[in-house]
């Protein structure tokens, strides 16, 4: 079945992690209906297996959270409670798996039918840094904006605990990259995630001894492997949302009025470095200079056609520096003029009107 891109406000997220949160905050004796407000969620949809939502009903669950605690580390309060087995079939089927290298291969394949919006990417040892060591690039696919320190904290400490259940070791990662800035009071939280955090870094990243890599699993069991590996190529075959970084890019692009947004701007939200960004793009068949002018010429038309702006106004809404670059611009790309489309668009609606 084929998958459509999700944005922000589709409806892609499972309930594993949100159903999470809420339990725990509840058994703390947080009120239900305030950490509920405006996310359109209830009780009953946090406990159904089949409900999903969207990203931007999450940010409002965890800024309610944050809010409702009074804890703004709550991102790193709540992964250090994250039992593994709450991911789900690919957890188990990582656990399975012959070696930690296969099991990684799992992760890198179906950690998107629990968080479908981060990326887990294994990175070659030369990418790490250290040729003694390996990372897992935790991307965030979408912008995160006011939730990316909780998201990316809360990924890196759930990701270790992970690893450890599967390796059955007391630690795996040796530190850890995040690209938001240090937050105010992280010393007092810092010594009860078992490995070092550097901020400010290009993307989000889990490091870990290259030796792992090959080591086999205390759990590795092929009959149920194979058993639930069927189940994750079931559930993955049924997903109806996928992102590419092409649609990261153009969702980023449409997301607050982003269009005049740099290179380097839309590679630090997305976790990537300005090189990375450029070179996938390239493989993928196009740019971000092409996806910039895509994204400016279907807001363009959209304005053109459905409201009265003039097309100086609009020319400066999408950023361009003077209606004349905008007119040849929009004529190269779509072979018309903005005015022309317009007066094409209002044509008919004018005869049918004499």
């Amino acid at each position: 079945m084929a998958r459509k891109m999700f944005t922000q406000e589709d409806a892609a997220l499972p309930m594993n992690y949100p159903g999470f949160i809420f339990r725990t905050l509840r058994e703390e004796g947080y009120c239900a209906m305030a950490l509920l407000a405006g996310t359109g969620l209830t009780e009953e949809l946090l406990s159904d297996p089949d409900h999903r939502f969207g990203l931007t009903a999450l940010r409002r669950l965890i800024l309610n959270a944050i809010e409702q605690t009074g804890d703004p580390h709550l991102g790193v309060t709540l992964a250090l409670k994250f039992d593994p087995g709450f991911i789900g079939a690919a957890a188990y089927t990582m656990m399975n798996a012959p070696t930690f290298a296969d099991s990684l291969e799992i992760a890198s394949r179906y950690a998107f039918l629990t968080f479908p919006n981060i990326e887990f990417v294994l990175l070659p040892q030369s990418s790490a840094g250290e040729t003694r060591e390996t990372a897992i690039r935790l991307s965030p696919k979408l912008p995160l904006g006011d939730i990316a320190y909780f998201v990316g904290s809360a990924s890196l400490i759930s990701c270790n605990r992970l690893l450890k259940e599967v390796l059955r070791r007391p630690t795996v990662a040796t530190r850890g990259d995040l690209r938001v800035s240090e937050p105010d009071g992280w010393a007092g939280v810092a010594s009860n995630l078992g490995f070092p955090v550097r901020f400010n870094a290009q993307v989000d990243l889990l490091v870990f001894p290259s030796e792992l890599l090959h080591q086999p699993l205390p759990g590795a069991d092929p009959i149920n492997h194979a058993r639930l590996l069927a189940i994750c190529e079931k559930f993955a075959a049924e997903a109806g949302f996928k992102t590419t970084l092409r649609s990261q890019v153009v969702s980023f692009l449409e997301a607050n009025g982003n269009m005049g947004a740099s290179l380097r701007e839309a590679a630090a939200s997305l976790g990537y470095s300005q090189r990375a960004l450029r070179r996938h793009l390239e493989q993928s068949g196009t740019s971000y200079r092409k996806l910039v002018e895509e994204v400016r010429f279907s807001r363009a038309r959209e304005m053109l056609t459905s409201t009265t702006k003039s097309i100086g106004a609009i020319a400066h809404e999408l950023g361009y520096d003077s209606p004349s670059n905008f007119a040849r611009s929009f004529k190269r790309s779509t072979g018309i003029t903005p005015g022309a489309l317009r007066e094409s668009r209002r044509g008919p609606r004018n005869a049918g009107q004499d």
